[in-house]
């Protein structure tokens, strides 16, 4: 970094190592703002996965396999009506003694929530929905349960599917040997009709408890839940960033620096401040210089007496004119008199006192920071009339409103905040400009520079446009008229 102490002046480009740092860190401001967009839907995700799992019972299926002789076509298929009617499931049932087990299904389970998938899930009743029995209870958990169909070769499969999976191959192997036990019986069951012949059956495989879940697992389910979830919460708040339309909301932008508003508040008005000061025929020479000497030197202990509230001063007017950038340079020049460390940071393209700050007039500048062609250290130059350090308006610079409303402007002068005691901006008139409020949202220390001579109301109404944008702390300044042109650039 440049010293502004040293004896001998360096080269015109310096080297600012703290603010480089803090330059390169901004090259990732997008990579942290999509990090910082990425927590609440990660959140989201990580609860209705949890929740997901939870509330997803595990369900399992057994199967058992009869052979039925097949060379009856009729006797085949009255055999899947006899395993599926609701005679046969309550005879089922009653002599296995399955009632308990099948009326609460949701004793297995993982708590509240997974007695409630079960009820949606078409396993339970809810205990206040109906005054049911439990052997209705029973019938309706293995009816919502149970598949029987023709697999070929005169095979009969029976799946049954339930929460527990040794109760799922309880049920299985207690229909197929029901089953089987009603065609070897004498009697004919009553289902089947006009009573024919019972046909031949035997069991073939004898279902067994399940190890793995059916789909879908818990697992499965909670995945499923935490991406849709994040990608649901991912979308919504892209497409409200899409509404609101704010300049540095969207992915990609840079974020205005966080800062507290502070209270409006009235500085010091410095020198001759209405129509009733002496008028510039009044003064002599000497009286004028001595006065503007006076008044520069209340302006730059004004801003040294405020310390680090005053680490970012921005110089501006109601109206434009040579006299803000002749104070901005002025105040710099002072306070780094005083062995402060103090940049120039020159906003108003259209003044000729900043644009000649520097022997070459294409050296980059405040232009080439923001678009990021350059870095600080080729922005920044020393201005060879004091230890002051200078950023040119720079290369291609044509209009102020487009520096103002510059998307990195605030994060370069709270980098150079860390650097220098003291960040002064020369700016065009601000009162009513499109974007100001951006740099008025960094709480600086606003010098207001009025015209000698001027109505106070002027003045007045310059300070309000202000502090409408936002400018909480305001000194007007209104300095004695110069004897000549020049009297002030010499004087500093």
């Amino acid at each position: 970094m440049i010293d502004p102490r040293e004896s001998t002046p360096p080269m015109a480009a310096g080297t600012v190592s703290e603010a480089d740092v803090a330059d390169s860190g901004n090259r990732y401001v997008p990579a942290r703002r999509l990090l910082r967009g990425l927590i609440l839907p990660t959140l989201a995700a990580l609860v209705m996965a949890g929740i997901a799992g939870e509330v997803t019972a595990p369900r399992y299926e057994s199967r058992a396999r009869l052979w039925i002789d097949g060379r009856d076509a009729a006797a085949g298929r009255d055999s899947l009506k006899v395993l599926t009617s609701r005679d046969f499931a309550r005879q089922a049932i009653e002599t296995h003694r399955l009632t308990a087990r099948l009326a609460a299904p949701t004793a297995s389970g993982a708590g509240v929530l997974s007695g409630t998938a079960l009820q949606l899930a078409g396993f339970a009743m809810p205990a206040d929905a109906a005054p049911l029995s439990r052997e209705t209870l029973a019938l309706r958990s293995l009816e919502r349960g149970l598949d029987v169909r023709q697999i070929g070769g005169g095979q009969v499969a029976i799946d049954v599917v339930s929460p527990d999976p040794r109760l799922s191959a309880d049920v299985a192997n207690a229909l197929a040997a029901t089953y089987v036990e009603l065609r070897q019986s004498r009697g004919v069951h009553p289902a089947e009709p006009e009573g024919p012949a019972p046909a031949p059956a035997r069991i073939i495989a004898n279902a067994a408890p399940a190890t793995v879940a059916r789909w879908p697992t818990p697992l499965l389910s909670s995945l499923l839940a935490g991406i849709g979830t994040f990608a649901l919460v991912f979308g919504l708040q892209s497409w409200l960033r899409r509404r609101q339309g704010a300049p540095g909301h969207e992915y990609g932008a840079v974020p205005l620096p966080e800062t507290t508003p502070r209270p409006r508040q009235h500085l010091p008005w410095i020198g001759a401040h209405s129509s009733e000061s002496p008028s510039s025929a009044e003064l002599t020479s000497p009286l004028r210089l001595l006065s503007r000497e006076r008044e520069q030197a209340d302006l730059a202990r004004l801003i040294e007496l405020r310390g680090t509230a005053a680490r970012l001063v921005t110089v501006t007017g109601g109206r434009a004119h040579e006299s803000i950038a002749r104070c901005a340079l002025a105040l710099g020049r002072s306070l780094a008199g005083t062995e402060q460390r103090v940049v120039v940071v020159c906003l108003d393209v259209a003044s000729p006192t900043l644009d000649g700050l520097t022997a070459d007039p294409r050296a980059p500048g405040l232009t080439d920071l923001l678009s990021g062609v350059c870095g600080f250290s080729d922005a920044i130059h020393r201005e060879s009339a004091s230890r002051c350090h200078v950023i040119p308006p720079g290369r291609g610079a044509r209009e102020a409103d487009g520096l103002v409303t510059a998307d990195r402007l605030p994060l370069i002068l709270t980098a150079l905040k860390q650097t220098y005691d003291h960040v002064i901006v020369a700016a065009p008139p601000l009162g009513g400009m499109a974007g100001a409020e951006r740099l008025a949202s960094l709480s600086p220390t606003t010098i207001l520079v009025t015209q000698p001579g001027g109505m106070a109301t002027d003045a007045v109404q310059a300070f309000d446009a202000l502090a409408s944008l936002g400018f909480g702390e305001i000194a007007m300044v209104t300095f004695t008229p110069e004897a000549e042109p020049r009297a002030l650039s010499r004087a500093a």
